[in-house]
């Protein structure tokens, strides 16, 4: 198994290890990444009743963006957990700047250890965790034990689109993407998907904080700048593919 910094620096789109220590300064920007809060909280909404009642568990919970968006929409309960601890202190400051620190828990760590300690929860967040718990089909099972019976997952994720020539193993086609859901007894009760347009959009935001930040701290560690510029390079990748050759989107799943 991946040790910790691999499996979130892999997350995070970076391929060096060496970029980890500087992910706190690259994204301090950034409050939301990966899942757009409004998003999910739009197809909770729709979608459950007796919302007020809900306990949510974030996995890679980020700076708490999307925990605490919840928290304040349905006054509901929600637990993040993410392994960068300046992540951590964002995500708790955020609550209680927000309001939402009453209703709001982030715990600092492993989630490929700790998210089976968490059970009896409505609803599971994945929010662009990528292969840290295995494939779509491994991930959903795992965390199928932190759910109550007919729980629901958010999925953030995407999958190919036909006729691309990207390589990529953590990425499936259409087709494989629901086989996996329909093959860890899920169903898709409501879904979003992001036209390319919206993700340019998106993507050139992210985009332009990070490499702002990054000639930052060539600026400060010359001795570091091909791991810096490589993750730029990697950034570049990721947008385009994300652009073209996948189809995006936040997936709201219930457990059968």
């Amino acid at each position: 198994m991946k040790n910790i910094i691999e499996s979130v620096t892999e997350s995070l789109d970076g391929t060096n290890q060496e970029i980890y220590p500087f992910f706190p300064y690259l994204l301090q920007d950034l409050q939301e990444f990966g899942t757009d809060p409004k998003t999910v909280s739009r197809l909770i909404g729709n979608n459950l009743k007796d919302t007020k009642l809900l306990k949510v568990l974030d996995l890679g919970c980020g700076k708490g963006a999307v925990s605490v968006r919840l928290a304040n929409d349905f006054s509901c309960k929600a637990v993040g957990i993410d392994a960068i601890p300046q992540f951590i202190e964002s995500a708790k400051q955020l609550a209680k700047t927000m309001g939402a620190d009453q209703n709001t828990t982030f715990i600092q760590g492993d989630i490929r250890e700790l998210y089976s300690n968490f059970k009896g929860f409505d609803i599971v967040v994945l929010g662009a965790i990528g292969p840290v718990l295995g494939n779509l089909y491994e991930t959903l099972e795992k965390v199928s034990t932190c759910l109550k019976p007919l729980g629901y997952v958010v999925l953030d994720d995407g999958y190919l689109i036909d006729d691309n020539s990207m390589d990529d193993e953590n990425y499936s086609t259409q087709s494989e993407f629901y086989e996996h859901i329909n093959r860890a007894k899920y169903t898709t009760v409501d879904k979003t998907i992001f036209a390319p347009k919206e993700m340019i959009v998106q993507n050139e935001k992210i985009f332009h904080c990070i490499l702002k930040r990054a000639h930052e701290l060539i600026s400060m560690y010359p001795q570091n700048a091909p791991v810096l510029k490589e993750y730029i390079t990697n950034q570049e990748k990721e947008n385009h593919a994300l652009e073209n050759s996948l189809r995006c989107g936040v997936w709201l799943l219930q457990k059968q």
